[in-house]
């Protein structure tokens, strides 16, 4: 885009600075879509983090033994599209998530993590999973026995 020092570079001039309006304006979509889909990468990344923070806690306080305890701050904001709806952890004795994390999303996606090695039974006070529906919050987990079964009790403090 040359200027020119006569009068007739002036006739052009508005057409090359529309054209340049157009084609930038057509990139502004894509590159928010891009940006976009980088901050539900990042979320998804630092979703995966924590969960495995949330399981590694519970298999070391399974192998420790009754009495043990650990806090994890859980943070699952997003600015993206994709946010977090609620999570579950653990179950009922003998029930199919008793070791897992289920993490699901407002989009209607679900993450699951599982406690498989060692198999470690998680569950709230009243014996069912743990449900956590505020993205930021405390979670205690301590390590207890119900009879002759072992177990890592979880709370939102």
């Amino acid at each position: 885009m040359r200027l020119r020092t006569d009068c007739n570079g002036l006739e052009s001039l508005p057409l090359k600075l529309m054209i340049v309006v157009v084609v930038a304006s057509l990139s502004i979509i894509p590159a928010s879509e891009a940006l976009d889909n980088l901050r539900n990468k990042d979320f998804a990344n630092r979703l995966e983090l924590q969960l495995d923070s949330i399981i590694s806690a519970a298999q070391l306080l399974a192998i420790g033994g009754p009495g043990g305890a650990r806090t994890i701050e859980l943070d699952f904001t997003n600015d993206g599209k994709i946010g977090f709806e609620r999570m579950v952890i653990g179950g009922e004795v003998g029930g199919s998530n008793m070791s897992s994390i289920v993490l699901r999303f407002t989009n209607g996606a679900v993450m699951i993590k599982t406690c498989s090695d060692p198999p470690v039974w998680m569950k709230a006070k009243d014996g069912n999973g743990l449900v956590i529906e505020s993205p930021r919050s405390e979670l205690r987990m301590s390590a207890e026995i119900d009879g002759r079964a072992p177990y890592i009790l979880v709370e939102d403090v």
